[in-house]
């Protein structure tokens, strides 16, 4: 399955010490540029982006990079990825990417979907506590959204 991914679920990952999920659910996870230097940038795990994260450089201009919903340039790379890999997911947190996505026929699923993942392969035991910790992290998550997580994952 190849899998491209956006910045937003690698560092709501990495906050709640998890980020490894993304390389035992899909072994790898294919980044454009402007998502490897977001990562890159920032302190912890991802300032030296481990070997199951991809890197690609691709040719400009983006398709989507005038696309009428605000996309920053990782979220509109990462977009333009998903299409040029014919990936089957794209990870993605932020509301107008996945629905410039989502208007592109893209599949998409953002941290929660990850965690669902996860504890639906026995990746990890509950999610609970790790949507707490997201939540603690400064991670927006609405109630309905955490109820219906913890709905899904039968907890």
């Amino acid at each position: 399955m190849i899998v491209v991914g956006d910045a937003s679920v690698f560092i709501a990952l990495e906050r709640i010490g998890e980020l490894t999920l993304l390389a035992a659910l899909f072994g790898e996870v294919h980044v454009p540029d402007a998502v490897w230097q977001e990562l890159s940038a920032r302190p912890g795990p991802t300032s030296s982006p481990p070997a199951w994260i991809i890197r690609h450089t691709l040719p400009k201009p983006h398709p989507v990079a005038d696309w009428p919903e605000p996309l920053d340039a990782g979220e509109s790379e990462a977009i333009h990825l998903t299409r040029l890999l014919a990936a089957e997911l794209l990870l993605i947190d932020e509301t107008a990417g996945r629905i410039v996505a989502r208007r592109l026929g893209l599949t998409v699923t953002g941290v929660v979907g990850v965690l669902l993942e996860a504890r639906r392969r026995g990746k990890v035991t509950e999610i609970r506590k790790l949507l707490d910790r997201l939540r603690q992290s400064g991670f927006w998550l609405s109630d309905l959204v955490y109820q219906e997580a913890l709905k899904r994952a039968g907890e």
